[in-house]
């Protein structure tokens, strides 16, 4: 019976994804940040649950560790657990900058490293890294996220490139707009003050008229379909207008694309 290990499953696409390794009769490794029982998370009976905050590098080596040893090293590895940051770059602390990349790209990347000697070893793998549409565009106020996921987007090409050798495959699944908790996030800003305050206005005015976003299962099934593909492929964008920007972007290349958009976004 094929294994999968998904961090970050207490809710979203990662939730969703754990429900969908058991029904198609896998066993399922999840990571959470707090309570470690299933039924917290409305996960199916079989999950096993490990806590895991990814903040600590040495939290995820010892995880890999007890995890080798527990279990074996998973078929696939999905890197799914992460955080968004809005906020004007001005005015976001370096430590909150720090904070954002150990988690979403440094934090992944320590995981994959403990993991990939048995992955060598063994000469089969699935590495998925969940990054996301903002991996591969820039929204503002987003832009620290954003770079983020870039991050995690170079790392994951370099990692195809240097694991294809080795029989280990490497894919990058960029999500769009998904209906997750994640977007809680804008909440704190809904009256926005100081010299980024219109800007940030129009911003909300954008994404709360956003309103076709894909539900977690829907998402979840696109990322099984990117998992499951036995081909080369490294980038899968999915959801909700990750297929459509990625695309005008490239037809229209990249500052006629962010001009357009700058007005919609930004207002003006």
């Amino acid at each position: 019976m094929p294994s999968i290990l998904v961090t970050g499953v207490s809710s979203g696409i990662g939730n969703a994804l754990m429900r969908k390794a058991v029904a198609e009769g896998w066993n399922a490794i999840g990571t959470v940040r707090d309570d470690v029982s299933p039924g917290a998370y409305d996960l199916p009976d079989g999950v096993a649950l490990y806590r895991l905050d990814l903040k600590y590098a040495s939290a995820v080596e010892n995880f890999a560790e007890r995890l080798i040893a527990e279990h074996g090293v998973p078929d696939v590895v999905v890197n799914n657990a992460g955080y968004t940051l809005y906020a004007p770059i001005e005015e976001t602390s370096g430590q909150a900058m720090r904070d954002i990349f150990e988690v979403n790209a440094l934090a992944p990347i320590t995981l994959i490293q403990s993991l990939l000697p048995a992955m060598r070893a063994r000469g089969s793998g699935v590495i998925v890294n969940i990054t996301s549409l903002g991996g591969r565009l820039v929204f503002p106020f987003f832009g620290t996220y954003n770079a983020s996921k870039h991050a995690l987007e170079g790392f994951s090409e370099g990692l195809w490139h240097e694991l294809q050798p080795f029989g280990v495959k490497v894919k990058a699944v960029e999500p769009g707009y998904v209906d997750t908790p994640i977007y809680k996030a804008m909440e704190g800003r809904r009256s926005p003050k100081g010299a980024y305050g219109p800007y940030l206005e129009a911003m909300n005015r954008f994404s709360e008229g956003v309103t076709k976003r894909t539900s977690p299962e829907r998402a979840a099934d696109e990322v099984w379909a990117a998992i499951v593909d036995s081909s080369d492929r490294l980038r899968y964008p999915v959801a909700a207008y990750a297929r459509v920007l990625l695309a005008a972007r490239r037809v229209f290349g990249d500052l006629l694309f962010m001009r357009f958009m700058h007005k919609r976004w930004m207002g003006k």
